[in-house]
């Protein structure tokens, strides 16, 4: 195999010309390119308890979560499309019971996703372990105030 020869590159100090960073997806571009939306729910400490939800709900929270990004919140831009807020029980609650004024989402499907066949432990002490879909309603009632929860949020 031969190697093709590089040539030598020089390095041009910079004039102080600088393209400034393209403005954050808008709600109108992301819908425009985005149309299944996500949200996972994990506790912090017990991975056990993780729960996945998508539509409007989560196109919702997706929009929360985008406006609040600033470079040093709590809210983290995980990829294009992809947020990330690690927040206690009170703030995810307020998160998602906030993003639509229609009441309709609390009757929206939400799934508890079992790892290695273990149903979520704190979910099926209040919920009990018959299906693997309760309501987003029910979500509120599972959050501890004293828990941390992941919430990430993600367009494709």
């Amino acid at each position: 195999m031969r190697r093709t020869r590089r040539e030598p590159v020089e390095i041009v100090p910079s004039t102080g010309f600088s393209i400034p960073p393209a403005p954050a997806p808008s709600d109108a571009a992301t819908d425009a390119e985005g149309r299944v939306y996500d949200v996972e729910v994990h506790d912090v400490d017990d991975r056990t308890f993780h729960l996945r939800w998508g539509g409007q709900h989560a196109a919702a929270v997706l929009a929360a979560l985008r406006h609040a990004h600033r470079s040093r919140a709590p809210v983290r831009q995980v990829e294009w499309g992809s947020y990330e807020a690690v927040l206690d029980g009170a703030e995810a609650r307020r998160l998602f019971a906030s993003v639509l004024a229609d009441e309709g989402w609390r009757r929206q499907p939400v799934e508890l996703v079992a790892h290695g066949g273990q149903a979520p432990r704190a979910v099926v002490a209040r919920v009990g372990p018959a299906g693997s879909v309760i309501a987003l309603a029910t979500v509120l009632e599972l959050l501890d105030d004293g828990r941390r929860y992941s919430v990430l949020v993600d367009v494709y």
